[in-house]
Order: structure tokens, then C-alpha cells, then sequence
């Protein structure tokens, strides 16, 4: 006998971090696994079977360059928008390198993704110098801000359009033409802008893009890089072996997961306009309500912010209790977590919060098939925790 009075399943509100797969995606996809579809390695040259994956693969690339306003030519595939990472800013750094480019220097910031943090690293131990800038106080970056840190040893700038923990959009393309005049490389994980914000590529100075397909309904372990024609952006292969993707990222391409990441960024074309109108009324929504019921406050800017993301630090609470309390609400706390504390988001402590008030914040994020009922569910559950816990 099927159980009907199983415990309901809490509101997702983590959206930022992974999103369900559109039935619409997962159908295009499927079409490539089964004998029947285009299943074939799309780098077989000498069959038909071959021709049609290669075929559905340059379609899927066109579908992304169309998004954001690309050519084919310049959309690279790789398995996410962490390997686009490194092969940005290590591929970068190695190709200069090897031309015999005496610039050793990486402007970035305190906020950006792991993926881009552990990459300057990494090259920080090669002898390369790294500046990590602060973000204005709204977790924004800006000219102003950066101008200072440019200087005739810097040959990249890395900053993301989108942050991820408070949603905060910087002007990505007013500080690539910045860069761009000073014959500087600007780069920009771009993971959680796609359809959101506005890209034009074609009329940009921005010189490579990380893109991906996950934070909008499409699938996991599939991204790509744009590579700006105009500038030749040298680079250098992180994977190698098979010489797929004009030499830049070795190994087969996953034709199903191409199809799908153009299939999602088709979806975000024609529909991406009504989302962000319709994910920024649930925001605003979750906002008013945790407002009414808290003395929450929202972190990040009120001006330029992506829909689908909120940061909220509820003064005086304890963080380490604040996340395992609640009982309805799916969510993030927006910081990292080890095996024996609970450590404050750096982004958060960066935009100048204390530790206390970044370990007290709620990161909420909300996707296509989030619901008004969702919403007052979860905003239900968490002003009922944050007001115990305050008690």
C-alpha cells in the first residue's frame, strides 16, 4: 500500500547552488543517449552517425552564442564553469608565458568563486602576484575601485558579473573597457548572470566568459568559455588528448550534455525576460514578508541584484543554530562549512560584516519552478525559527 502521510518535503530555496533540470532540457537530451538518436561520438568523421552528433553539437553552440551575443567560433565546451575557470586565468597565464610575456600580475577580489580564488592561488606559488580587492559595501565592484590596482605588470583581471552569495551584479563591461585600454585580459564567471543580465559580447572589451548551464535548469557537468575573436586571447589546454575543441580542452564531447546547455540557454532567450519579471516579484515578495517578521537585514545591492538571489543576516541570532532549525525551508547559509565549526562566509566578511552577522545569514535563492506559495511557506518557517532562537 502506497504511504500517503509522509512528512512534506521542505520549500527548495536553493537555487544558487543547483537547479532541477527543465522536462523540455531533459527531453532534447535524451534524444542523444538512446540508439535511436544522436548517440555517436561527434568527432567521428567518417560516418553518418557522426555527422549528426557533430551536427547537434554545433547547433547547441550556436544556441549559447546566440544568448549571449557570441559567435559559434568563440564558445569552447568544457565539463563547467570551474574548468572554464581555470582555463581562463592557468590557460591564460601559461600561453603568456610561453610567448615570452614578461607580466606576472592578477588583479581579482575577496568575493569571487572558489574556483577562481584557488586558481590565483595556485599560480601565487608559480611566483605570479595577486591583488585581492575589497567590494564596495553593497558587494559591488566598480572602476574606481579597480583603476588603482592597474599597472604595467598586470595582464588579467578576474571579477564576476554576479555574486553568488548576495547577487550583487557589477559592471563587468565598464571594467573590461577599463582593462581594455590598458591592453589588460578581463574575465568573468558569469555562472549566475546567463539570461538574466544583459551580455552583447559582440560589443564588449570583455575578453573571456565562463559559462554554464546548471544555475538555469539545465544540466550539470557541461559549461563553456568565450574566447573573444577579436582580442586573440592566447591560451593554453588544461586537458589534453584527442585535440577536440580547436585544441583548447581534450576528451569527447558530451553530445547529450551539449544539447541540453543549448537547449537551457534557447529556454532563457525566449523566456529569460518573463523569469527575471517573475523572480523578482517572489525576491521582493520574501523580502517584505521575512521584513514584517524579523528585523532581518538584506545584504548585498539594492540597486543592481539578480532576481533569483537574496542574502539576509538576522541580527543576533546564533548562526551554528540558525540553519539546522529550520524545519520547512531548503536552503544555504552562504558560508563554509568543515567538520568542526561553522565558518562565516568570506564574501559576507569582505563586504565588511561582522563574523557574528555573517554566520547569522540565510541565502535565498529562487528558480522557475518556485512557487508564491513556496515563498510564504518558507518565509513562515524561518520567521518562526529566527524568533525562537531569539527568545
Amino acid at each position: 500500500m502506497p504511504q500517503t502521510n509522509l512528512p512534506k518535503l521542505p520549500v527548495y530555496l536553493d537555487y544558487a547552488a543547483a537547479t532541477p533540470v527543465d522536462p523540455r532540457v531533459i527531453e532534447a537530451m535524451v534524444h542523444c543517449l538512446s540508439r535511436d538518436g544522436t548517440f555517436a561520438n561527434p568527432s567521428s568523421k567518417d560516418h553518418v552517425y557522426g555527422w549528426q552528433a557533430a551536427e547537434a553539437v554545433e547547433n547547441a553552440r550556436g544556441e549559447i552564442a546566440d544568448l549571449v551575443g557570441a559567435s559559434p567560433l568563440e564558445i569552447v565546451f568544457t565539463s563547467g564553469a570551474t574548468e572554464s575557470n581555470n582555463l581562463a586565468i592557468m590557460g591564460l597565464a601559461k600561453a603568456l608565458r610561453e610567448k615570452g610575456d614578461k607580466r606576472r600580475s592578477i588583479v581579482t577580489t575577496l568575493i569571487e568563486h572558489k574556483a577562481v580564488l584557488e586558481a590565483c592561488e595556485i599560480l601565487e606559488q608559480e611566483g605570479y602576484h595577486v591583488t585581492y580587492l575589497a567590494p564596495r559595501a553593497d558587494g559591488t565592484v566598480d572602476a574606481q575601485l579597480l583603476a588603482p590596482a592597474l599597472n604595467d605588470d598586470v595582464f588579467l583581471v578576474s571579477i564576476a558579473q554576479g555574486n553568488s552569495v548576495t547577487g550583487a551584479v557589477s559592471d563587468m563591461h565598464a571594467l573590461a573597457t577599463l582593462c581594455r585600454q590598458k591592453g589588460i585580459y578581463y574575465h568573468s564567471d558569469c555562472a549566475q548572470t546567463i539570461g538574466y543580465e544583459k551580455f552583447d559580447l559582440d560589443k564588449s572589451d570583455i575578453s573571456l566568459v565562463s559559462l554554464t548551464p546548471e544555475k538555469i535548469c539545465g544540466p550539470k557537468g557541461v559549461g563553456a568559455l568565450y574566447i573573444n575573436r577579436a582580442q586573440q586571447v592566447p591560451l593554453a589546454p588544461m586537458i589534453v588528448g584527442g585535440g577536440q575543441e580547436r585544441g583548447l580542452r581534450g576528451g569527447t564531447v558530451p553530445t547529450h550534455q551539449v544539447v541540453g546547455m543549448g537547449k537551457a540557454f534557447a529556454l532563457m532567450a525566449s523566456e529569460g525576460k518573463a523569469d527575471k519579471e517573475r523572480l523578482n516579484a517572489l525576491r521582493a515578495k520574501l523580502i517584505a514578508l521575512l521584513q514584517a517578521g524579523t528585523d532581518c537585514r538584506v545584504n548585498g545591492s539594492a540597486e543592481h541584484h539578480l532576481p533569483h538571489i537574496l542574502s539576509v543576516t538576522f541580527p543576533g541570532i546564533d548562526g551554528a543554530m540558525l540553519l539546522p532549525s529550520l524545519r520547512a525551508t531548503a536552503c544555504s547559509s552562504g558560508s563554509a562549512c568543515s567538520s568542526a565549526d561553522l565558518k562565516p562566509s568570506y564574501v559576507l566578511t569582505a563586504m565588511g560584516l561582522n563574523d557574528a552577522d555573517a554566520r547569522a545569514s540565510l541565502r535565498l535563492s529562487v528558480g522557475r519552478f518556485t512557487t508564491e506559495e513556496d515563498i510564504e511557506r518558507a518565509a513562515q518557517d524561518i520567521i518562526a525559527t529566527v524568533n525562537k532562537l531569539k527568545r
